[in-house]
């Protein structure tokens, strides 16, 4: 159905003052990956269900602010181009939830979609 490799990956602590989490601001989770300077993700990446049986990669580049939250999301890459998986994949990213940063903050999720 849906790339899943299982966990997360990902490193960074949460001593001292400024962004917390991932330094290095990228990881993997159930088989995708998501890049977001100096954050990390809270919890596990959404996760899309494969409905339309496509497989590939669909690219969303998210917008999240201070708090962590995803404000935007648009697909900016892949080799998915069946829109309602595109949407799928839009619906998930919305939904991801990243530690708390200063300011504004743009990224990606990258899905990676295989047959069951």
């Amino acid at each position: 159905l849906f790339g899943n490799s299982g966990g997360n990956t990902g490193s960074g602590d949460s001593q001292g003052s400024g962004q917390k989490g991932n330094p290095v601001g990228h990881g993997s989770s159930g088989g995708n990956s998501w890049s977001l300077a100096g954050r990390g993700i809270k919890g596990t990446l959404p996760q899309p269900s494969n409905t339309f049986n496509q497989e590939g990669t669909v690219v969303v580049q998210i917008r999240v602010n201070a708090a962590g939250k995803v404000i935007s999301a648009s697909i900016t890459g892949g080799n998915i181009s069946d829109k309602q998986t595109q949407q799928l994949a839009l619906e998930a990213a919305k939904k991801a939830v990243f530690t708390e940063g200063d300011h504004d903050q743009i990224g990606t999720i990258t899905y990676n979609f295989k047959f069951n």
